[in-house]
């Protein structure tokens, strides 16, 4: 018989964290909270971080737990006036980190949206010790002050270990597509009269889905699995020269692969299409 072996305690945790009741209900609630934000698509693509490239809520996820963490050293050295600033700093930073998770939120489903609003809660609670902190300063009450700033530090520490667990074991805000490279040669993959201009058509290549299409007569060909959560281009539609993921919105052109709405911030590969004895082939990036 075939032994099973429990969980690591690290994952026990993760998987408790994420069923715990009343997150469903809340994370539905807000959905409903935040559409007229989520709907403005401009908004959206500064918040998740189109124009940068990637998603923005890592880059700031640094900033206000790194201020944190430089406190209980000023405290130490006895530099109350440095540490007060820091706190204070480190809050405002906070609310920017906190409106761009909560768009990168916005696009999550099932067990993902519930560690991340978790992830998320946990943070708000780290902020409002904080500000507790920053209070007690003000006040002159420096005892309270140190004390509220190494737990909201700690509680801090608790939500990022869970943002780390949603990027790199649910590969959450990561470019789907990275991994994947080729054909190197010139390969068919289609009839020529079977790739029709603003129809959606998906072939087998080396083990992977490329999305055929037309656009203005030319033949466009791009990685049919979408960048920003694994999505089938496929199934999607259409409009102006650009496919829409049918599963986040997010908005390719078809000639190239680069983006043009988000939640999306990595292009989709796309391959060289050419035709040949009445044949289409595509070729790819080498590895």
């Amino acid at each position: 018989m075939k032994q099973e072996h429990p969980q690591p305690p690290y994952a026990q945790i993760v998987a408790a964290v994420e069923e715990i009741p009343g997150l469903e209900p809340l994370s539905e609630w807000l959905v409903k909270a935040l559409d007229p934000l989520t709907r403005r698509r401009t908004l959206m693509d500064l918040l998740q971080g189109r124009w940068l490239g990637h998603a923005l809520h890592p880059v700031l996820s640094d900033v206000p737990l790194g201020l944190w963490t430089s406190v209980p050293v000023l405290d130490l050295i006895g530099d109350d006036t440095g540490a007060t600033m820091l706190v204070a700093v480190g809050c405002v930073a906070a609310g920017a980190t906190a409106a761009t998770g909560a768009a990168d939120w916005s696009v999550t489903y099932g067990r993902d949206r519930r560690l991340a609003l978790a992830h998320g809660l946990v943070n708000t609670a780290a902020l409002a010790l904080q500000v507790g902190s920053l209070a007690a300063r003000l006040r002159g009450r420096r005892g309270r002050g140190r004390l509220l700033s190494v737990a909201g530090l700690a509680t801090g520490a608790a939500a990022a270990y869970l943002g780390g667990d949603l990027v790199f074991d649910r590969a959450l805000a990561v470019n789907h597509t990275a991994w994947l490279s080729g054909p190197a040669e010139w390969t068919d993959v289609a009839d020529d009269t079977d790739v029709t201009e603003g129809v959606l058509s998906v072939v087998d290549v080396d083990d992977r889905k490329v999305l055929l299409t037309r656009v203005d007569g030319i033949v466009c060909a791009l990685e049919n699995t979408c960048s920003h959560a694994g999505g089938p281009l496929n199934e999607g539609s259409v409009e102006d020269g650009h496919v829409v993921c049918p599963w986040h919105g997010s908005r390719f052109r078809l000639r190239d692969g680069a983006v043009l709405g988000g939640p999306a911030t990595f292009p989709q590969p796309h391959f060289e299409a050419r035709k040949l004895d009445g044949r289409v082939q595509i070729r790819g990036r080498e590895d």
